[in-house]
C-alpha cells in the first residue's frame, strides 16, 4: 500500500488493527474516526511522508511504535483525556513542541530505546506538562538536545531515572517542593544546565543526579540537613566556581557535610515576609563568607477568595521557602459571632495560592488551576 497517500475513516469505523497502516511510505494525512479510544501498536509506524495528523479529543491510549518512524511527523495535538502513551509511540518523529496533558498517568518506558519521543537528530524545543501531572516518566525527555528550558508543575512529586538524561541544551530547572528524591542520572550529561533549585522536602540525591553538569553556575538547596551524596552525583562539576545558595543558619552543616564541602562558595540565604491587604514586603539577607548584604522588595498578590460568612484577615505562609515554593494560606474569621477564632481557609479550595518562580498560583482541590504573573524573580 505504499502508493495511497490520503485515507479517510468514517465514524461507523468501531476498531482499527494493529500495523493497519504499516510502512505506507506515502500517505501524507489520514482523518481518524471521532470515536476512537486507541491507536494501537505500529498503526502507522514507518510512515515516512505524515506531517501532521489531528489526534480525536476522546483518544486516551496511544499504543507502542504507533508513529514509530514517521520522520516526517511536525505537529501533533495530544489533548486531554489521553491517559496512556506506549514506548516508542513517537520514535524518530519530527515534533518540535510536545505538551504532555495532565491526565496521562503511563508512559511504556523501560529504557533509552523505549523512550516515547526518542530521536538521533531530536528537534523538541519546548515541552510543557498539564498542571495535574504528578509523575515524570524515566527517560522522558531523554537526548532533547535542543530543549533549552522547562518547567515543572508544582503537582509532580516524582521523577524518575534519567527523565532528562542528555538535554544537552537545558538552561535551568526547578525541582518543585514535595519531591523527595532526584532520581539517578535525573540530569547527567546537561553540558548546558547553568542553574538548579532543591527544594527542601528532597532528602535524597542519587548517584550521577549532575554528573557532567559542567556549565552549572548556581545551585539553590533549600534543604536544612545537607543530603548524603557521593561525588559521583556532581562529578565534572565546578565547584570553584558554581555557587552553592544554602538556608543560612544551615551554612556549618554544608561546610562540614562530605562532598558539599568541596564548593568553595557556599552562600547563606534567608527571607522574611510581612504581608499588607495586597502587598507582600520580602526581606532578603545573604551571608557569604562572614559579609552580609540585606535587599529588600514589595510585592503585589491577588486579592483573597470570597468565602461568604466569613471575613478576610490576613495571608500567612503555610509551607515551604521563598525560593522553592511558598503555598499561601489566606486566614479569615467569621461574620455571625465576634468570639470565632480566626480559621484558615482549608474550608475553601479557592482560598490557597502558590508563589513559585515569580508568579502567583491560583490553587483549587490542590491542582493549580491558573497563574498570574506578578512577582519578580528573587533577587539571588
Amino acid at each position: 500500500m505504499s502508493r495511497i497517500d490520503t485515507i479517510v475513516l468514517p465514524p461507523s469505523v468501531r476498531s482499527l488493527g494493529a500495523h493497519a497502516f504499516y510502512y505506507c511510505t506515502s500517505l501524507r494525512s489520514i482523518n481518524l474516526p471521532v470515536t476512537q479510544k486507541t491507536l494501537p501498536a505500529s498503526f502507522l509506524e514507518g510512515c515516512t511522508s505524515l506531517d501532521s495528523i489531528h489526534l480525536p479529543a476522546t483518544l486516551t491510549t496511544i499504543s507502542s511504535d504507533a508513529f514509530y518512524g514517521c520522520s516526517s511527523l511536525s505537529k501533533v495535538n495530544i489533548d486531554e483525556g489521553l491517559t496512556t502513551i506506549g514506548a516508542r509511540a513517537f520514535w524518530g518523529c519530527a515534533l518540535t513542541d510536545i505538551t504532555i496533558p495532565s491526565t496521562v498517568t503511563s508512559c511504556s518506558i523501560g529504557t533509552d530505546t523505549y523512550a516515547p519521543f526518542y530521536s538521533e537528530n531530536s528537534q523538541i524545543r519546548s515541552f510543557t506538562f498539564g498542571d495535574s501531572v504528578q509523575v515524570v516518566p524515566a527517560y522522558l525527555c531523554y537526548r532533547m538536545t535542543r530543549l533549552d528550558s522547562i518547567h515543572i508543575p508544582a503537582t509532580v512529586t516524582s521523577i524518575d531515572a534519567r527523565a532528562f538524561m542528555y538535554c544537552s541544551s537545558l538552561k535551568s530547572i526547578a525541582f518543585p517542593q514535595g519531591m523527595t528524591t532526584l532520581a539517578v542520572s535525573v540530569l547527567e550529561g546537561c553540558s548546558a544546565l547553568e542553574h538548579v533549585v532543591i527544594p527542601s522536602s528532597v532528602t535524597t540525591i542519587n548517584q550521577d543526579a549532575f554528573y557532567g553538569c559542567t556549565a552549572l553556575q548556581t545551585i539553590h538547596n533549600y534543604a536544612y540537613t545537607p543530603q548524603t551524596i557521593t561525588e559521583r552525583a556532581v562529578h565534572n562539576v565546578n565547584k570553584s566556581t558554581c555557587l552553592l545558595y544554602v538556608p543560612i543558619d544551615y551554612i556549618s552543616l554544608y561546610r562540614s557535610k562530605a562532598v558539599w564541602c568541596d564548593f568553595v562558595n557556599i552562600i547563606g540565604v534567608a527571607t522574611d515576609l510581612q504581608f499588607e491587604d495586597q502587598l507582600v514586603h520580602v526581606s532578603f539577607l545573604r551571608q557569604d563568607s562572614s559579609l552580609y548584604y540585606m535587599d529588600a522588595q514589595t510585592w503585589q498578590i491577588p486579592v483573597a477568595p470570597y468565602i461568604e460568612g466569613f471575613t478576610f484577615l490576613t495571608w500567612r505562609v503555610q509551607e515551604g521557602a521563598l525560593s522553592d515554593g511558598i503555598v499561601l494560606q489566606a486566614v479569615y474569621s467569621s461574620n455571625t459571632s465576634t468570639d470565632a477564632d480566626p480559621i484558615p481557609a482549608s474550608k475553601s479550595p479557592l482560598a490557597r495560592k502558590l508563589i513559585r518562580d515569580g508568579n502567583v498560583y491560583i490553587l483549587r482541590d490542590d491542582k493549580v488551576y491558573s497563574v498570574l504573573r506578578t512577582l519578580p524573580d528573587l533577587p539571588l
